[in-house]
């Protein structure tokens, strides 16, 4: 077994029962909580003392395993080994797919102590398309734009509030030589547009919902693709306009989120569409004081941007059902959810991005003012992926068909996207969720 899979197979944390601690009698599970966590070295320090803490205040011991590669086959293996934890920590889009393999304890929100703490946003992502909870959210990110603020004041630009601000500043990176070097050689907006991995579709996302679309309309119990709409083909348009008009970064029909990142804290490009875990990053290049965090501009609907999180599952066999809703409510708590967010271990990464929790201030927790604008984002104006059975391919073939539209500048969006509506409709009939006409 080579050494990086043993790391990753071994204990975060095995603590030993504590007598006498204050939580200790009904919750206290006979053999210790097991724990999947979508997690690897980076988050061992917060694990640790996560556990920790945790251990101390309810005397549950907790048996940790980390896997970052093959989780879903993991689980797969496990399933059909009768061997799954108790409690894993996964993606929350990995929901419809882990209750497809019907390895998930439905949840009772009432049932989870402190569960009424919760943003409903977050609560939202869990709902099942039949109406149920089969996890509980403890983690999440919105996403916003990173913008050069020494390019945008030095060309005497105000922050963009809209789509036409945003397109115009973009222009101004690419042609008004904000850097100041005498050559051609800046970018307006760094844009993911690869069909690789779906990062189209994810990039896509906030415009469409900043128009006022959707990637699926949900009826009569169902759901039926609404791609082909005046909408989602006003949000192609605009970002096939920023392509085409030369103000993204060269590449961007190919560029992953692994080529873009280089392209912003480079100083190649001026906007940047990503979360706040890239803020300690930019810190330190381009520099702390050269970019300035801010809310997406307002599309013809408004403000929206895609929310993505990491959730708590319970699993259909598990025996430790009452110490799984005691950690659950633990990591959902105030306390809880500072812990994770590096409260005791800063240098490390967090298991929790931005807290779900309303009581807890992000921005404190972090001392750092950039993140509560995230955080602010994700309660007011934040959208989940659909929560169908297996959003993966449908992720992945709306992001094939976006990025063969913006390929061509020619290309007829209305006509692209009714055919699109069709080949997602065909997977919707496959999960057996498309909506009865």
């Amino acid at each position: 077994m080579k050494r990086e899979e043993t790391m990753k197979l071994r204990n975060v944390a095995l603590v030993t029962l504590l007598a006498g601690t204050a939580f200790a009698s009904s919750a206290l599970a006979a053999e210790p909580l097991k724990i999947w966590m979508r997690y690897g070295d980076n988050e061992k320090a917060v694990l640790e003392a996560f556990t920790k803490a945790f251990t101390e205040k309810t005397g549950i011991q907790l048996d940790v395993f980390l896997a970052n590669l093959d989780f879903e086959t993991r689980l797969a293996r496990a399933a059909v080994g009768g061997t799954l934890p108790d409690v894993i920590l996964n993606d929350a889009t990995a929901m419809g797919q882990m209750n497809e393999m019907g390895i998930l304890k439905e949840i009772d929100r009432a049932s989870i102590e402190g569960g009424d703490k919760l943003l409903d946003v977050s609560w939202d992502s869990m709902r099942a398309p039949d109406g149920k909870y089969y996890g509980v959210p403890f983690s999440a990110q919105a996403f916003g734009l990173f913008v050069r603020k020494d390019w945008r004041e030095k060309l005497g630009y105000p922050v963009p509030k809209t789509w036409d601000d945003l397109y115009e500043l973009a222009k101004a990176f690419t042609t008004k030589d904000p850097d100041g070097n005498g050559k051609d050689d800046t970018y307006g907006y760094v844009m993911a547009l690869s069909p690789t991995r779906g990062y189209a579709s994810w990039f896509l996302s906030d415009l469409i919902w900043q128009s006022g679309g959707e990637f699926l309309a949900s009826k009569n119990g169902g759901f039926a693709s609404s791609l082909a709409t005046p909408e989602v083909e006003r949000a192609i348009g605009y970002a096939r306009k920023m392509v085409c008009d030369g103000y993204a970064q060269p590449g961007a029909i190919t560029s992953t989120t692994g080529e873009t990142t280089p392209v912003f804290n480079s100083g190649q490009a001026g906007i940047y569409r990503s979360g706040p875990y890239h803020i300690a990053a930019f810190d330190k290049e381009p520099g702390k004081d050269k970019f300035e965090v801010i809310s997406p501009p307002a599309g013809p609907a408004g403000v929206a941007e895609l929310a993505e999180g990491t959730s708590a599952f319970i699993t259909a066999g598990t025996q430790n059902e009452a110490a799984a809703k005691t950690f659950i409510a633990f990591l959902v708590s105030k306390e809880g959810q500072e812990i994770g967010m590096g409260s005791l271990s800063p240098n490390a990464q967090p298991i929790v991005r931005l807290s779900v929790n309303k009581d807890v201030n992000t921005g404190e927790v972090y001392k750092d003012p950039r993140w509560e604008t995230f955080a602010q984002l994700y309660a007011t104006s934040a959208h989940y992926f659909p929560q169908v059975p297996n959003w993966q391919p449908i992720r992945q073939m709306t992001a094939d068909g976006f990025n063969a539209i913006l390929s061509d500048c020619s290309s007829d969006i209305g006509a692209e996207l009714k055919t699109l509506d069709e080949t997602v409709d065909q997977e919707l009939t496959r999960q057996n969720v498309l909506a009865n006409d």
